[in-house]
C-alpha cells in the first residue's frame, strides 16, 4: 500500500509539472480576451451585474464564483490569478482521470494511463478553458461531473443517488456543456473496461444525466424568470431538429475528430478517423454492443447543443464529445504503437507534441494577439485623446469592414481579436484610462455603429483606424 501511494504521488507530480509547462503561457503572460474585458470593467464598476448575467444564462454557481472573485480583479495582471486557478483545477482533474482509470483497470499499463490522463487534458477545449480568464470554473464543473458519476456507481442506496444528484446539479449550475462530461466517465467505465454491461447501471446513468439536464432547464428558464422576470433567447429550444443533426456532423463532430488540430485540416480528419476506427475495433473485443454505446454516449454528450437554437460549436461547448472521440483515438494509437519497435519513444513523443501544440496555440491564439491589440488601442487613445479631456469617449465599430487582421485564422476563439466585439471596448478603454491617468468618461453604451456622430463633448475611436496600425 505504501508503494502504491508513493508511486501515485510521483505520477501526480509528473502530471502537474507537465501541465504547468504546457500551460505556462497563461500565467507568464499578461493579457485579456473578449469577455475578460467586460468582467474586468464590471468588477470595478458594477460587480452585481456579473451575477445577474450568469443567472440569466442558467449558471448561478458560475455567477456566484465570478462575483466572489471579482473583488480580486482590478487590472489585466490580476486576471492571471483566474488562469492559475483553472490550471490548478486541470492538474486535479488529470490526477482524478488517472485514479479513475486505474481503479477501474482501464488500459493495460501505468505508462498508457499516465499518457492518457495527460494528453486528454491538452485538448483545445482545455486550452480555451485555461487561456480565457472568465472560463476559470469550467474545469471544476468537469471534476464535479466525475465525482457525481463516482458517487452514483460506488455508493449504494439513496445516499449515493442523492449525492450524485447534488453534484451534477452543481456542475450544471457552473456550465452546462462541461457537466455533460458525466457521460465521458460513464463511457470510460462502460466501454473501456472488460466488465459486462449492466442494464440497471446504464438506466441509472442516463436517468441521472437526464435529471441534470432537467435541472439545467430549471436553472435557465424558471430561476431567471422568477428572479428577474426574463430569460435569454439563446437557451430556447429549436424546432429544426433535422438541421441540427446535419450541423452535428459538420461542426461539433468535425471539431472533436480533429483532436489537437485547431486548423481542422482534412488530413487530420482522415488520420484521426483511422485511429478512432482502430480504437473502436479494440473496444469491440470486449463486446460489440460497447461500440454502439460509444456512439450513443457521443451523441448524448452534445444533446444540449442539439436541442437549443444556438448553433456555434465552440470548443468549450464540445468538451464531453472531444474527450470521448480522443479517447477512442488514443486507444487506437496505443494499439498500433505497441506493435512498433520503438514504442517507448512514441509514448514519450505524444505528450511532448500535444504540450507543444497547446503552448503554441495559446501564444499565437490568445496571449500574443491580445497583447498587441491592447497596445494598439492604448497607443490610439493616448494619441487622439488629450490627457486632460473630460468629455466622453466612444468607439465606432463596423464588424463587416474590419481589417483582415481582426478575422480569426483558426476555428473558435483561437486567433480572434477583442476589438471586433462591442462588449470589450469599455473594459479596454477603462484600463487605458487608469494606466495613463486620463480624465475622459465612458457612456453607458460607448459603441457606435455606422456613420452616426457622438453627442455633445466627445471623441470617437474608430476600430478600423486602430487595427490598421498593425
Amino acid at each position: 500500500m505504501t508503494n502504491i501511494v508513493c508511486n501515485n504521488f510521483k505520477i501526480y507530480f509528473l502530471l502537474a509539472v507537465a501541465l504547468l509547462a504546457s500551460y505556462s503561457p497563461v500565467f507568464l503572460s499578461s493579457y485579456a480576451f473578449s469577455d475578460d474585458w467586460y468582467y474586468l470593467f464590471s468588477s470595478q464598476t458594477d460587480p452585481a451585474s456579473i451575477f445577474k448575467w450568469d443567472v440569466l444564462s442558467g449558471r448561478p454557481a458560475y455567477g456566484g464564483l465570478r462575483y466572489l472573485l471579482s473583488f480580486f480583479i482590478s487590472s489585466v495582471d490580476s486576471l492571471i490569478l483566474l488562469r492559475l486557478l483553472s490550471v490548478s483545477s486541470l492538474i486535479i482533474l488529470s490526477c482524478y482521470f488517472y485514479k479513475f482509470i486505474s481503479d477501474r483497470n482501464i488500459l493495460k499499463n501505468t505508462l498508457q494511463r499516465v499518457i492518457f490522463s495527460l494528453t486528454i487534458c491538452l485538448l483545445p477545449s482545455f486550452q480555451v478553458f485555461n487561456s480565457w480568464s472568465v472560463c476559470f470554473p469550467f474545469v471544476t464543473s468537469i471534476i464535479l461531473a466525475g465525482l457525481s458519476y463516482s458517487a452514483l456507481t460506488t455508493l449504494r442506496g439513496i445516499s449515493g443517488i442523492m449525492l450524485s444528484a447534488l453534484l451534477i446539479t452543481f456542475s450544471f449550475a457552473i456550465y452546462q456543456p462541461t457537466a455533460m462530461c458525466f457521460l465521458f466517465f460513464a463511457f470510460m467505465d462502460t466501454c473501456l473496461t472488460s466488465r459486462k454491461i449492466e442494464k440497471k447501471e446504464l438506466i441509472r446513468t442516463f436517468a441521472m444525466i437526464f435529471f441534470g439536464m432537467l435541472m439545467a432547464l430549471v436553472l435557465a428558464k424558471a430561476i431567471p424568470l422568477l428572479l428577474f422576470g426574463e430569460t435569454l433567447s439563446r437557451s430556447n429550444i429549436t424546432i429544426d431538429l433535422i438541421g441540427k443533426i446535419k450541423w452535428f456532423f459538420v461542426e461539433p463532430l468535425k471539431n472533436a475528430i480533429c483532436n489537437y488540430d485547431t486548423g481542422r485540416k482534412a488530413l487530420s480528419i482522415i488520420i484521426s478517423l483511422g485511429f478512432i476506427l482502430i480504437g473502436l475495433k479494440n473496444i469491440s473485443e470486449n463486446g460489440k454492443e460497447k461500440v454502439f454505446l460509444s456512439f450513443l454516449f457521443s451523441v448524448a454528450a452534445v444533446t444540449p447543443n442539439l436541442l437549443v437554437t444556438e448553433s456555434w460549436a465552440a470548443y468549450r461547448t464540445i468538451s464531453a464529445l472531444s474527450l470521448i472521440t480522443t479517447s477512442c483515438f488514443l486507444i487506437g494509437l496505443f494499439f498500433i504503437n505497441d506493435k512498433i519497435k520503438y514504442s517507448q519513444f512514441i509514448y514519450l513523443l505524444l505528450p511532448v507534441a500535444a504540450g507543444w501544440l497547446a503552448a503554441s496555440n495559446i501564444k499565437e491564439g490568445f496571449s500574443s494577439p491580445q497583447q498587441k491589440e491592447y497596445a494598439l488601442l492604448q497607443a490610439e487613445i493616448t494619441k487622439v485623446v488629450p490627457k486632460d479631456f473630460d468629455g466622453t469617449l466612444y468607439y465606432r465599430l463596423n464588424t463587416e469592414n474590419l481589417p483582415k487582421i481582426a478575422k480569426s485564422s483558426k476555428y473558435d476563439e483561437f486567433g480572434s481579436l477583442s476589438l471586433g466585439m462591442p462588449w470589450t471596448f469599455a473594459g479596454m478603454a477603462y484600463t487605458v484610462k487608469k494606466e495613463a491617468g486620463m480624465n475622459f468618461t465612458l457612456p453607458e453604451s460607448p459603441v457606435i455603429t455606422g456613420n452616426d456622430n457622438c453627442p455633445g463633448k466627445c471623441i470617437i475611436i474608430d476600430a478600423q483606424s486602430v487595427l490598421a496600425m498593425k
